[in-house]
């Protein structure tokens, strides 16, 4: 009892540089999981720059030379994949659909993978394993009770009480071990950021500061911010603040080691922010080109970008039609989940739309960008110029499709697919359907578009 009541802390990252070292000598962080690391080698800004500082980028550091060129960036384009928040509905969807992306031979060509909440345990299981990246493992570990497993330990084991009323312990540590214990350890040993593995892609898993209500991204860049070692720090955590969800989990706290007091950083559920985890992407592209026209460097993308955006998110079926009363309790889950389901949904949509938005030349009309925005809505794929002129591919795949696809399993699939909760419960038959749901989506509706990437990225890798 002693050593749990100890062992609670307030914060699990660990200082990078001693408080007395001169700024001009700090080493920064090296991990799988820069911003800009296709315009620059790793570790060359005392004073790290996020997504939101591109303007005062410094411009005297140097880079890599064109021939420097990573082996996956040999096509000359940007592709970054995006998973969406939703529980393990969501991570058992994300993975099934990569699985899809990975036979035909287009998720071996992904640059970057920014991830929100349930989407966020597949990405870092992906971006930490090699061999054991496949369906059986996958689907063993991605259906494992992480709600049932948080309450048992929270309500029925009386040795963790004290430490959850006397410490900083609390039900997001109990969270972060389990997906510690079933996800990311390796022969025990928890697995950190320091453990990527090291040929692609680059992680950046996304969650909400609770004091400012932006984006945060666990990357080099803010952590370097923080003076905080990135490579020793749990990935679990990392996920865990990208799926804590306000109320529900506590925030996950980060201790800014960069001043002499005593300051914190709080971070809750990145769904808040944005739950398809495209702007991080959209901001890390747009900002390399930035960096490298600053500099009058040779452009590092000319055949563009490629945005894949994976979306768990389902139309709220609370499945009380047949019900003449429901009760108190009932009522209030019922509506909370409705709300959020809705909520995020809109933030869904709208992230989409100023997608397009941001990224058009200004020459382009509002009928135009409302034209691109229901294309894509409708179609689930959008080719644009962006404002520097690329060619810009995005590739929208949203379980809701699955309503309009002709040839379903069974009569009621979609309801069935709409009924499955955002929690991190799930069981093998509703992860069963949403394997299903992929692989329909993906030959039905899918498949001609992202052969025809493929083959482009393939000839450009090819010619360059």
């Amino acid at each position: 009892m002693l050593l749990i009541v100890v062992a609670g802390c307030t914060n699990a990252n660990v200082e990078l540089n001693r408080a007395d070292l001169r700024l001009e000598d700090r080493r920064t962080n090296q991990t799988r999981a820069a911003v800009f690391a296709r315009v620059r080698p790793l570790g060359i800004w005392s004073a790290a720059p996020t997504t939101q500082d591109v303007a005062v980028l410094p411009t005297s550091a140097p880079v890599r030379s064109p021939g420097q060129s990573l082996p996956f960036d040999r096509d000359g384009c940007f592709i970054g994949l995006a998973l969406s928040g939703g529980g393990s509905r969501s991570a058992n969807f994300s993975a099934a659909c990569m699985f899809q992306f990975e036979r035909l031979g287009l998720l071996q060509k992904v640059d970057y993978i920014s991830s929100v909440s349930g989407g966020s345990l597949t990405a870092a299981y992906y971006c930490l394993n090699g061999a054991d990246w496949n369906p059986s493992a996958v689907q063993r570990k991605l259906t494992y009770p992480f709600a049932s497993d948080l309450i048992a330990q929270t309500f029925f084991m009386p040795w963790n009480w004290i430490a959850l009323m006397a410490t900083d312990w609390d039900r997001s540590d109990l969270l972060a071990g389990s997906f510690r214990d079933v996800l990311f350890n390796r022969g025990g040993r928890p697995l950190t950021y320091g453990d990527l593995r090291p040929d692609r892609p680059r992680l950046l898993i996304n969650a909400t500061d609770l004091q400012s209500g932006r984006r945060f991204v666990f990357s080099n860049e803010s952590f370097d911010q923080l003076n905080s070692d990135l490579s020793r720090y749990p990935i679990a955590y990392a996920v865990t603040s990208s799926a804590a969800v306000p109320v529900v989990l506590h925030p996950v706290t980060l201790r800014d080691y960069s001043t002499r007091f005593a300051q914190y950083r709080h971070l809750v559920d990145g769904g808040v922010s944005d739950n398809l985890g495209i702007q991080t992407l959209l901001e890390t592209y747009a900002a390399q080109l930035a960096t490298a026209r600053g500099r009058r460097l040779p452009d590092p993308y000319p055949n563009g970008a490629v945005f894949i955006v994976v979306d768990a998110h389902t139309q709220f079926d609370a499945e009380i039609s047949s019900k003449g009363d429901i009760g108190l309790i009932e009522s209030l889950r019922i509506a909370l989940g409705l709300t959020s389901t809705s909520l995020l949904n809109r933030v869904s949509s709208a992230t989409l739309a100023d997608l397009i938005v941001r990224s058009s030349p200004d020459e382009v009309t509002a009928s135009q960008i409302r034209h691109q925005i229901d294309q894509l809505n409708d179609n689930g794929y959008l080719d644009m110029r962006d404002r520097s002129g690329h060619e810009v591919r995005v590739v929208y795949l949203s379980l809701a499709q699955v309503n309009d696809l002709p040839d379903l399993p069974f009569v009621g699939f979609s309801e069935t697919l709409n009924s499955i909760s955002t929690y991190f419960n799930i069981s093998d038959r509703e992860a069963y359907h949403l394997y299903q749901a992929a692989d329909l989506l993906v030959r039905e509706k899918f498949e001609v578009r992202l052969r025809a990437i493929v083959a482009d990225l393939d000839r450009d890798a090819a010619s360059r």
